[in-house]
């Protein structure tokens, strides 16, 4: 059975929040070590589960880019198969691994990815789906494996720029086409997403939650590309300009 590593970041999400996704890492119907990584706010509860627990001194506002990127980086250096992502306020179903490293082994591909089910913060289901993600044009960062081969890549997560945190998922999947690395979907909604997302309550004609994240929040990072600052700064750092990528 291959070595599988499950990297979370988290900063201040609720501890419920917190233990739903350690518990489904543990539910999976094949084995993964969990590697959960604290921005800057350690919770002391965790030190007591069954997880690899990583204490950064400071938060770096980048939307976990760093967190991600160290524990990404000690999976590495322990000789893991497979590293997979689930940010701190989702969770997996059972199956969610399985389907990922079955389609490994199927197709070779380094890169293999899932699809999103949508939920309310206490859970409730969403009746809604992504037209980019469904697209296959958009890859949340809870919906990657990534083989061995590809790990070359993990150096993005630890280089991107700080503002383009609030969307470093699409710049990741930017520089794995970059690097042309072979990209399959298991098509399934193996992923529960909690969503604060403006665009996703009225897509479903429901009002947003009180601490929403409005729909035009990744338009500063888009603009910050475009600019000679942003387009400097992103090739010196990652070493492509990521809209060239998109």
């Amino acid at each position: 059975m291959p070595r599988i590593a499950v990297v979370t970041p988290y900063w201040k999400e609720p501890l419920e929040w917190l233990r739903q996704c350690h518990e489904s890492v543990l539910a999976q119907e094949v084995p993964a070590d969990h590697f959960m990584v604290a921005d800057g706010f350690a919770r002391p509860e965790i030190a007591s589960w069954n997880v690899r627990h990583v204490a950064l001194p400071e938060t770096h506002g980048d939307g976990g880019s760093v967190a991600r990127g160290i524990g990404s980086v000690l999976a590495d250096a322990a000789g893991y198969d497979f590293i997979a992502y689930l940010d701190a306020d989702n969770w997996y179903q059972p199956q969610h691994l399985a389907t990922l490293l079955e389609l490994q082994r199927s197709t070779g591909a380094p890169i293999c990815t899932s699809l999103r089910s949508f939920h309310r913060p206490d859970g409730e289901r969403l009746d809604i789906t992504e037209r980019a993600e469904d697209m296959l044009q958009h890859v949340d960062t809870s919906c990657f494996l990534l083989h061995r081969a590809a790990f070359d890549a993990l150096t993005i997560w630890s280089r991107m720029p700080k503002p383009l945190g609030p969307m470093c998922d699409r710049i990741f999947l930017a520089g794995l086409r970059q690097q042309r690395f072979g990209i399959a979907s298991t098509r399934a909604r193996t992923v529960a997403f909690r969503t604060v997302y403006e665009l996703h309550y009225r897509q479903a004609g429901l009002e947003p939650p009180p601490d929403f994240k409005a729909g035009d929040m990744l338009k500063p990072g888009f603009e910050w590309l475009q600019t000679k600052e942003g387009v400097e700064e992103s090739i010196r750092r990652l070493g492509f300009w990521p809209l060239s990528f998109m």
